[in-house]
């Protein structure tokens, strides 16, 4: 109640003060807005954020990577270990690569805890290589989709990016006739180290075709190791499965398939085989330590 009081005493001294003072506030507060004061209130801290989102996907698209890099802090790591000098690496070899490459980024949730947010992100990326195969005459497609959590915080009223973690992501680079058969690879989002689990390829190959095929699993790294291929025909259902054994929690991983789409051709009694298309397939596959493995059992003495 009492300060109920001093604010109305407040307002009745405000309103009562002499014309002089009136214009000395209105005075004060122009000064406050030619310099800048005011710009703290005029967006609320959601419009903020989603202008951080737009500038990223601007910036990605318009390949300014100055002004790409500036919306993360320098502190900045990613799940996948990479810090902004390597982002900026991946950033330049990636451009460079797919020089018409478009980015669109969807928020799908805020928030916000004081100085700190959270943004969950629909991302999906595609364009054209720079490169050609000439195996296959032509330049490939990439397709990627993918949801990411962003970690942000504010520093003088500026927000920076800290970290992301994808948390799923599906990506295809096709050439030749690949770009048009239908084909995934799915596999969990998350597995534990060292853990078994199934990579699942799919692929519509049209009746003249045939599918040559492999399966594998390669850490999430840069530079990137490959990991050895062996070949072999898809199975007349159109469906593979290989179960993988993720690593030992070191790095998060891909499922990934390489598929060759070729067209027999028998003449003379000789078979020969003309490839016709290329694909490459990934699945985002994280691997981490769960928490069931920190807690003690029920029966277990504290030290």
């Amino acid at each position: 109640m009492k300060k109920i009081f001093i604010t109305l005493i407040a307002g009745i001294i405000f309103l009562s003060a002499p014309s002089q003072a009136n214009e000395n506030s209105m005075e004060h507060n122009k000064k406050l807005t030619e310099i800048g004061f005011h710009k703290k209130t005029e967006w609320s801290t959601d419009s903020q954020i989603k202008n951080i989102f737009e500038q990223y996907q601007k910036y990605a698209n318009n390949k300014s990577l100055d002004k790409f890099l500036n919306l993360h802090d320098n502190s900045y790591r990613s799940s996948d270990g990479y810090n902004k000098d390597r982002l900026k690496e991946l950033a330049i070899e990636s451009w460079k690569e797919y020089p018409d490459i478009k980015h669109t980024v969807k928020i799908l949730s805020i928030d916000v805890d004081i100085d700190y947010a959270t943004v969950i992100t629909n991302e999906r990326l595609i364009g054209t290589t720079k490169t050609q195969i000439d195996l296959v005459k032509g330049n490939g497609l990439i397709n990627s989709e993918s949801t990411a959590i962003y970690y942000l915080k504010r520093c003088s009223n500026e927000w920076k990016i800290t970290s992301d973690f994808v948390i799923s992501e599906k990506t295809s680079l096709r050439y030749g006739v690949a770009k048009f058969i239908p084909m995934s690879i799915d596999a969990p989002a998350i597995v534990s180290p060292k853990e078994s689990y199934t990579a699942v390829l799919k692929i519509n190959t049209p009746k003249q075709y045939v599918s040559l095929i492999s399966i594998n699993n390669e850490p999430i790294t840069y530079p990137v190791q490959k990991s050895e291929e062996i070949f072999r025909a898809l199975k007349t259902n159109g469906i593979q499965e290989r179960i993988l054994h993720s690593n030992d929690g070191g790095k998060n991983e891909n499922a990934v398939a390489s598929v060759g789409i070729a067209k027999p051709n028998l003449h003379d009694d000789n078979l020969s085989v003309n490839l016709l298309g290329i694909a490459f397939l990934s699945s985002r596959v994280n691997v981490v330590k769960h928490k069931e493995d920190n807690v003690l059992p029920m029966n277990a003495e504290l030290e």
